[in-house]
């Protein structure tokens, strides 16, 4: 299992390497573009693992580089950040116990109506405002194609990013708005990681006195 994971590691450090590569030749001969090269790699981990809200990087961006550039800029990440998914997630689902997961209720319920129309969902999850994080977790827990998946999400992220570049660039919103949006969006996510560290401790004493594997998995799995 250590092997597998060292060698998704490699190709992911390979990969990061080679855009950060292209970001500083970037850097050193378009200057004028440096900004599209900070959302190039901000919009990697926004888009994957790292909660960190997109739209106001859009916007912002939007209002420099006008709708195209910026939709450009931000969308080939986000196939990077596809392919991160499936890169890291997929043998945490298959080779840890966080893929028990799988033999829920409450999973195969909801991935009974998400395999009906999957592409279609995933493209709905990608362009609305609703937390795609669930979706996701249904993709690639599911097994559904790492191609499809990438596809569906880039369909549904293109509209998404051309409205929110274009609204920027419309409007031109001033940097503190911005600013203040970002912070807002991101003040629920802190709540929620507080709120989470202040929950463990409370589930740590019934989780060792439980001493039982199957009492500690549904621990592990409600959390």
């Amino acid at each position: 299992m250590r092997q597998i994971f060292s060698k998704r590691l490699r190709i992911i450090l390979w990969t990061l390497g080679f855009f950060f590569l292209i970001g500083t030749l970037a850097h050193h001969y378009f200057p004028r573009y440096f900004g599209l090269v900070l959302l190039f790699f901000y919009i990697i981990p926004s888009n994957s693992f790292i909660p960190f809200p997109h739209e106001p990087a859009i916007i912002f961006y939007g209002k420099i580089y006008g709708p195209y550039l910026t939709t450009l800029a931000a969308t080939l990440p986000t196939i990077i950040a596809c392919y991160l998914d499936y890169e890291v997630l997929t043998p945490v689902f298959n080779l840890t116990r966080v893929g028990k997961i799988r033999d829920t209720k409450i999973y195969l319920k909801t991935y009974h109506y998400f395999k009906k129309a999957p592409f279609l969902t995933n493209a709905i999850a990608a362009v609305s405002p609703v937390p795609f994080y669930p979706i996701r977790i249904l993709s690639i827990a599911g097994g559904y194609p790492a191609w499809k998946y990438t596809a569906s999400v880039v369909l549904g992220r293109i509209p998404r990013y051309f409205l929110l570049a274009y609204f920027g660039a419309l409007i031109n919103i001033p940097n503190w708005i911005i600013g203040l949006f970002f912070v807002t969006l991101l003040l629920p996510i802190i709540y929620k990681k507080l709120q989470g560290k202040k929950a463990r401790p409370e589930i740590a004493p019934e989780f060792v006195a439980g001493k039982q594997a199957g009492y500690a998995s549904e621990i592990v799995l409600d959390d």
